[in-house]
């Protein structure tokens, strides 16, 4: 081997060689979908006890507790004792504010028009804001209307018209109390490859167009239906033109 080959290899390893970059070892943690899914949960909606995060992610316990085994190693997540069971919560405070960007540059990744984006799927809630054809189509008009403004850092800020627009779909943006949560951010949606209204304002909207009878929960599962009320209310409301759903 040529030896100026073997010392510019050798001043490569030692340019990188001051020991693993430690954003490698936080990246393999997030790779996997449940501990992703895990961190995501926590970051929207709080601590949880194992058994709350095993309902609402739809995996079993054994399976769970392996994954909540590793981020606590990892030093993504830890636990509280109450009682006899464990609540867990975000170890960092700054891990809430990587999903939103980490979703906001994934959303600019995934074009419109790649061959291997998903068929739109069902309407449904993610947590509890809507998700879907649905959920995507209000955040979009949301934005067009100046209702909400994106951040660069993913997340999302009442825009100049938020509080008539807004008000439009029954929501009074001043009643809209975050507490713990963030106000609103843009959450990628894995079907439809662009973001959902999520935070204490996506909240307060799905509310709103459930008791208003504009969408309506199908018994069983996370799937909502839009009714012929909520695509004339949309329409006059941000003129989005959603074809309802069939009873």
């Amino acid at each position: 081997m040529n030896r100026a080959m073997t010392v510019h290899g050798e001043r490569n390893r030692e340019g990188s060689g001051r020991g693993p970059d430690p954003r490698v070892g936080l990246l393999r943690e997030l790779a996997d979908p449940l501990r992703l899914r895990v961190v995501d949960r926590l970051g929207q909606r709080g601590p949880a006890t194992v058994s709350q995060l095993a309902a609402e992610l739809e995996v079993p316990l054994p399976q769970l507790s392996n994954h909540l085994r590793r981020l606590r190693t990892a030093g993504l997540v830890r636990v509280e004792r109450r009682g006899r069971q464990g609540v867990y919560e975000l170890a960092d405070p700054g891990l809430r504010r990587l999903l939103p960007l980490l979703d906001r540059l994934t959303g600019h990744l995934a074009a419109p028009g790649d061959p291997g984006r998903p068929r739109e799927g069902a309407s449904r809630t993610c947590y509890d804001h809507l998700a879907g054809p649905v959920g995507v189509a209000l955040y979009r008009a949301l934005l067009d209307h100046r209702a909400l403004r994106e951040r660069p850092d993913g997340t999302v800020v009442p825009g100049a018209a938020a509080a008539p627009t807004l008000a439009a779909l029954g929501v009074d943006l001043a009643d809209v109390t975050p507490g713990r949560r963030r106000l609103a951010f843009g959450c990628l949606d894995a079907t439809e490859r662009a973001p959902h209204l999520a935070g204490a304002l996506g909240e307060a909207v799905a509310a709103s167009l459930l008791d208003r009878g504009w969408v309506r929960r199908v018994p069983g599962s996370r799937a909502v239906h839009l009714t012929a009320a909520g695509a004339a209310g949309l329409r006059a409301a941000l003129g989005l033109a959603l074809a309802p759903d069939r009873a």
